[in-house]
């Protein structure tokens, strides 16, 4: 058996993938994708009595679902003849990166695709090439698309729902279920006004809190943290709605990771709603407020700022006299 081999890109990382038969091992991986795993779990716990739990659920699934499709739309970019090692070799900070690059519709990212500009408008051409080819339905399809991606693509870039995920996914959870915030004119210092008085800015029943660390201090590489509380709404209508448009465009990325490797067009199948207004209809639902942060306040000026090798020595200094106390 011959070698094969092959470069790929991973956002700006190149790599050199030896294999004995490249192709049937890219098509196996692309063909093995469970493109209705998303759904699965959307309508498992749209069902669920437990309806708080379910909602950690569900965003969680959306959360996981997104990186999901972002990872397979970056394969197809810049290696589709090679995706899953793309796909393996592709960090979360590479991917956020590019992302950016694509929102930004970057002329200098790397493609392995016929593009002069990489961005959702011109990727979205190419997936929904054999979809309606030719008509004002095909061509609004790709425009719809690409829209909800770059909604979606801002969304997954933003360090809220960058810290939100990190939390879900690894149960670091400090409580579910979500806030609700109102403010009123105190009659008197000390006395909270009435519940009359006061003006609601939104609440939600589902939601999340967790601890975020921040550094608090001014040095450089300074390692002296603080935590602090972050409360957040969802609106769990908007949840299953992205949910749902998020596994259609996995469906349909999966479909042009096929057909760009020779799969016959005929045997791909490609969805969208049936509603052209259903794209925009998750950010038709809206808690008011969405994230709430307070805390006690700490003052930077009297904690004492600490480098990496100011904390070094001071265990080494705590280790040594601990050794001599037990001795």
């Amino acid at each position: 058996m011959s070698l094969q081999n092959t470069i790929i890109v991973v956002n700006e990382e190149p790599y050199c993938i030896w294999e004995v038969d490249l192709k049937n091992r890219n098509i196996e991986f692309i063909e093995s994708i469970d493109v209705d795993y998303f759904e699965y779990l959307l309508n498992i716990h749209a069902n669920s009595e437990d309806e708080k739990r379910a909602s950690v659920a569900l965003k969680s699934a959306l959360h996981h679902a997104v990186e999901t499709f972002f990872s397979l739309l970056g394969a197809y970019i810049q290696a589709s003849d090679c995706a899953y090692a793309w796909v393996a070799k592709c960090s979360n900070k590479d991917l956020r990166l590019l992302i950016a690059k694509i929102i930004e519709g970057n002329r200098g990212t790397y493609t392995s695709l016929n593009l002069d500009e990489v961005s959702f408008d011109s990727v979205a051409c190419l997936i929904f090439k054999c979809y309606m080819p030719d008509s004002e339905k095909g061509d609004l399809t790709k425009k719809l698309f690409s829209k909800f991606w770059h909604r979606m693509g801002q969304e997954f870039l933003e360090e809220k729902n960058i810290d939100e995920y990190n939390s879900l996914k690894h149960g670091f959870r400090v409580k579910s279920g979500g806030f609700s915030l109102a403010i009123g004119k105190q009659a008197e210092k000390g006395v909270r006004a009435s519940v009359d008085e006061m003006t609601s800015l939104g609440g939600s029943q589902y939601g999340a809190s967790y601890f975020k660390l921040e550094t608090v201090g001014e040095t450089k590489n300074n390692r002296s943290l603080r935590s602090r509380k972050v409360s957040l709404n969802w609106s769990v209508e908007k949840v299953a709605l992205q949910l749902q448009l998020i596994c259609m465009s996995i469906t349909n990325i999966v479909s042009a990771l096929k057909i760009i490797n020779d799969v016959d067009a005929s045997e791909c199948k490609f969805v969208r709603p049936i509603e052209d207004g259903d794209f925009d209809k998750p950010w038709s639902y809206s808690t008011g407020v969405t994230s709430c942060s307070m805390d006690f306040v700490i003052d930077g000026s009297r904690v004492v700022s600490v480098t990496k090798n100011e904390l070094i020595e001071a265990l080494k200094e705590q280790l040594e006299n601990t050794n001599r106390k037990s001795g």
